[in-house]
C-alpha cells in the first residue's frame, strides 16, 4: 500500500494544484476582465470629462468674442458720439461767430428794429415794453415781469434747438 499512497497522494497533490491552477486562471481572468472595465470606465469618464470642458472652452470663447464684439461696438459708437459733437460744438461756434459778425452787416439796424417790433406785438398786452440793447448784440425786450430775450447768443441757441431735430436725422 506504500505504493498506492504514494500514487494516491501524487493523483490528490496533482488533482490540487490542476485546482489550485484553475482557480488562479480564474481569478486572473476575472481580474484581467474587472481591470478591462475599469480601464474602459475611466476611459468613458475621461472622454466625458473632456467633452464637457471642450463644451465649457468653447462657451467661454463664445461668451470672451461676444464681450470682446460688445465692447467694439460700445468703442465705436462713443467714437461716432464723439465725432457727431464735436462737429455739433463746432457748428455752434461757427454760428456764434456768424451772428456776431452781424453787428457790421448793414442789414444789422433792420434785424434789430424787426426784432423789436414783434417783441413790441408780444409783449403789448402786458404794459409798456422796455427795449434794451444786448452788449453782443440783439436785444432784450421787458414789459411788466415778461421778457423776451433777442440777443444774438439767445437766437443762435434757438436755431440751433430747432435743427437739433434735423442733425439727428442726418446722423441716421
Amino acid at each position: 500500500m506504500g505504493g498506492d499512497a504514494r500514487v494516491s497522494l501524487d493523483v490528490v497533490a496533482q488533482a490540487a494544484l490542476a485546482d489550485a491552477e484553475s482557480r488562479a486562471r480564474e481569478i486572473r481572468d476575472a481580474a484581467g476582465e474587472r481591470a478591462r472595465r475599469l480601464l474602459a470606465a475611466a476611459r468613458a469618464q475621461a472622454d466625458a470629462l473632456l467633452q464637457e470642458r471642450r463644451a465649457s472652452a468653447e462657451r467661454w470663447v463664445e461668451l470672451e468674442q461676444r464681450r470682446r464684439l460688445a465692447r467694439a461696438h460700445a468703442d465705436a459708437h462713443a467714437l461716432v458720439l464723439g465725432a457727431q459733437r464735436s462737429v455739433l460744438l463746432d457748428a455752434r461756434e461757427a454760428a456764434h461767430v456768424a451772428a456776431r459778425a452781424l453787428r457790421d452787416d448793414t442789414r444789422y439796424a433792420q434785424l434789430i428794429e424787426r426784432l423789436a417790433v414783434q417783441a413790441r406785438q408780444r409783449l403789448a398786452h402786458a404794459g409798456t415794453v422796455e427795449i434794451r440793447a444786448t452788449p453782443d448784440g440783439g436785444l432784450i425786450a421787458r414789459a411788466g415781469s415778461l421778457q423776451i430775450d433777442h440777443s444774438l447768443h439767445a437766437l443762435v441757441e434757438r436755431c440751433l434747438r430747432d435743427l437739433a431735430g434735423e442733425a439727428q436725422r442726418l446722423w441716421r
